[in-house]
């Protein structure tokens, strides 16, 4: 046989090397870019799976490793969703992408300082990540630190004034200091350049529930809904007042509609707003099984605020059964 054989069967084999790996590529890629479209669909459980595969495909995918990540996040897993930013960070330590995301996942879970010491690292990688100076004052927010918060956010201020975030987490901050006026003027800074904004018209609707004025609370809420009359958010604040009002009947329907447009899906706010509904309804069989859930979804303050709950409610529940239960509800006048 001669070389020209060998070099002709070489090459051969060569080139079915070569496909084979583009074919591994492109289903990477396949499996990553639909991932994605279910990620952004929020069907996070599917978009899991699809990563999955991209990782087993190409294990050195930081990008579906931040991903999947940022899934297991959306569904409260923020153990796991951790695990995998640092698995994507050993890929990509130099990514402000995925530290921010270990971030906020830190920062949900309420380990605040971790939270912030993540967004410091970002920061000096890049000095001008707004996502970073954002989050490390929501984190502060939470750990009632609002002037600390302000300066953070002064300085996501000097790089874009008109960053809708940055204008967003002022407003929220100021409310938390009780400058309701201020924060109500900064809410508007964002509608200013988008009527639409969904956050800017629920945080002023917050702001005015907060100084007592929940018609006028109820009116920014029902104005998202004029928007889009599938927002969940919009429906929960609206219940949320409701309760404030003692009108538990009407609170319990708007839970009830967000429920349904969430399809049956976890929702932390919407669960513990629909639970506490319930209680002050006597429901508390329905509460306990909500808080429950709760508890088994969460992990850290929420899952432990869950726990006492389910302690609570059950106390509430011994003493209907004694005939010993106050009225939850005061009488209408």
């Amino acid at each position: 046989m001669t070389k020209r054989y060998f070099d002709d069967i070489l090459a051969e084999v060569n080139y079915f090397v070569l496909e084979e790996r583009k074919m591994v590529k492109t289903n990477e890629n396949n499996s990553y870019r639909r991932g994605q479209e279910l990620l952004d669909q929020g069907m996070y459980k599917d978009a899991i799976a699809q990563f999955d595969q991209a990782i087993n495909e190409q294990p050195d995918s930081w990008k579906a490793l931040n991903s999947k990540g940022f899934a297991l996040q959306k569904l409260s897993r923020y153990t796991e969703a951790v695990e995998c930013f640092d698995k994507a960070l050993e890929k990509n330590p130099q990514s402000v992408e995925i530290i921010n995301n270990k971030g906020v996942t830190l920062s949900m879970r309420g380990l605040y300082k971790d939270a912030i010491e993540q967004f410091d690292i970002a920061v000096a990688l890049d000095n001008t990540s707004l996502e970073a100076l954002n989050g490390k004052a929501i984190a502060l927010q939470h750990m009632y630190m609002y002037k600390e918060a302000l300066d953070v956010l002064e300085k996501a201020m000097s790089i874009d004034e008109k960053h809708v975030q940055s204008l967003l987490s002022i407003a929220v901050t100021l409310q938390k200091l009780k400058q309701f006026d201020r924060a109500i003027s900064f809410f508007k800074k964002v509608l200013a350049s988008d009527k639409s904004n969904i956050k800017a018209w629920n945080g002023i609707g917050v702001t005015y529930q907060l100084m007592g004025d929940n018609n006028s609370a109820l009116k920014c809420f029902t104005k998202i809904l004029n928007i889009n009359n599938r927002e969940i958010q919009a429906w929960i604040s609206i219940g949320f007042v409701y309760q404030k009002m003692l009108k538990f009947p009407d609170a319990l329907k708007c839970y009830k509609k967000a429920q349904m447009i969430n399809e049956g899906r976890y929702h932390h706010k919407l669960y513990d707003g629909l639970a506490s509904c319930l209680t002050k309804l006597s429901e508390f069989d329905q509460a306990i099984e909500i808080y429950k859930q709760i508890f088994n979804t969460e992990e850290g303050k929420k899952k432990w605020d869950a726990q006492r709950s389910i302690k609570f409610v059950g106390k509430l529940k011994r003493k209907k059964a004694t005939g010993t239960l106050p009225d939850l509800v005061p009488p209408s006048e």
